[in-house]
């Protein structure tokens, strides 16, 4: 049975099943058009197709598959995907395309870094036909029929070749990682949307990132619907502390490198800040199930602030 969940305004969140539940998300919008916002990695297209079957929706009538940006946990499962989808045209950053069309320096790339887990985590990366990729300009816009305008902006900080999709029906935005990561288990734990910064090698710009997080406050949404994973309203409150982590989170690392210290040394003061927070919830074991799924973000935002710092 997928995992599959109505949100609200035409919204369905599924669930990828990206190495374990509540990792990464796909959205589904249905409209006069359906579109598809993520695929995650490839293994994740059976969870994609048993949810399609499961809300009645041939394969055939998804026109639009987004991907936010594409490192391969969102858009490692494009090519399997429009292999999938038929008719769906596939929609990435400009700076993206080429590595969706000839996906072989994210392979290598990918492998160098996970070595003998690459075919558990990712499967078999499929290159998407050149014509049937799109690269929507900043401000460019979507019309998905029956009144369903979605608008992409240009979203860099976590990365060059990312954009947020704007969603005026539903007062939303579909933000990849852009604006943050929201951990499912913790915010049911402490009882509000518990959310930080992804600040990972090797693109990783604060400044940039401000500016991003800026834009989009400025935009008129209540919802985020994050990657990673699901949503959360009161988006001026998340956008705001996740801007003034990014900004704490280098001002650590500065202090860090200063000291003579590298990532390992940044990774522990950041989970110094993250247990104080946590602290207040009555959260106070690192190794407690929900705390330990911060585990992997904590050392790829220290890894990404200490190459920026360092630079």
């Amino acid at each position: 049975m997928p995992s599959v969940t109505s949100l609200g305004n035409g919204i369905y969140q599924i669930d990828l099943f990206d190495q374990e539940p509540e990792r990464t998300s796909c959205y589904l919008i249905a409209a006069g058009e359906i579109a598809l916002i993520e695929t995650g990695a490839s293994p994740g297209a059976g969870c994609l197709m048993e949810a399609l079957k499961h809300l009645g929706i041939p394969a055939e009538r998804v026109g639009h598959i987004i991907v936010t940006h594409i490192h391969l946990d969102h858009a490692g499962g494009a090519g399997v995907a429009a292999g999938l989808l038929p008719n769906a045209k596939v929609h990435v950053h400009p700076r993206g395309a080429r590595h969706l069309i000839d996906p072989s320096r994210l392979i290598a790339g990918a492998k160098n870094i996970y070595g003998n887990r690459f075919n558990q985590l990712f499967g078999e990366i499929v290159p998407v036909p050149p014509e049937r990729v799109r690269t929507p300009e900043d401000g460019e816009s979507l019309d998905l029929g029956g009144g369903r305008v979605l608008t992409f902006y240009h979203a860099a900080g976590h990365a060059r070749h990312h954009f947020v999709v704007h969603d005026p029906a539903s007062r939303g935005v579909f933000s990849g990682d852009a604006l943050g990561i929201r951990f499912c288990a913790l915010s049911r734990l402490v009882g509000y949307d518990f959310t930080m910064p992804s600040t990972p090698p090797p693109e990783f710009d604060p400044v940039a990132a401000a500016d991003t997080y800026d834009r989009i406050g400025a935009l008129d949404i209540e919802n985020i619907y994050f990657t990673h994973f699901g949503k959360a309203g009161g988006a001026s409150a998340v956008i705001k502390r996740n801007r003034e982590l990014v900004g704490s989170f280098e001002s650590a690392g500065r202090r860090v490198l200063e000291q003579g210290g590298g990532a390992k040394e940044i990774e522990e003061v950041l989970w110094r800040m993250v247990m104080e927070e946590l602290g207040g919830s009555g959260l106070a074991d690192r190794e407690h199930p929900a705390v330990k799924f911060l585990a992997l973000d904590v050392e790829l935002n220290a890894a990404g602030i200490g190459h920026f710092v360092g630079k």
